[in-house]
């Protein structure tokens, strides 16, 4: 699996200037990668790579890393209603 997003692309997403935490925002980029890979469920999505992924799945893996950036603890479900109507065409529904 590849990551969806470059750190540059996660970093002006969450706008971030210094490169004090990147490698815990790059730890994040793969988990939310992984996370919209998971979702789903599709074997095209997981053969993307950052130049071959759809414009529409990058904008849903910055909102999942949002999500996960701004709640650290996890309290929150990052896969929200927004990720899930962007993602719905793409889904596999035979294995949600």
């Amino acid at each position: 699996m590849s990551d969806l997003i470059t750190l540059d692309q996660a970093k002006a997403q969450l706008r971030i200037d210094d490169t004090e935490s990147d490698t815990e925002l790059g730890e994040m980029v793969t988990a939310a990668s992984a996370l919209v890979i998971g979702y789903l469920k599709t074997g095209t999505a997981a053969a993307y790579t950052v130049d071959t992924v759809p414009p529409h799945v990058q904008t849903a893996v910055k909102l999942v890393l949002a999500s996960l950036y701004a709640d650290r603890e996890g309290s929150t479900d990052p896969i929200g209603v927004a990720v899930q109507s962007i993602l719905a065409r793409d889904r596999d529904p035979a294995l949600a």
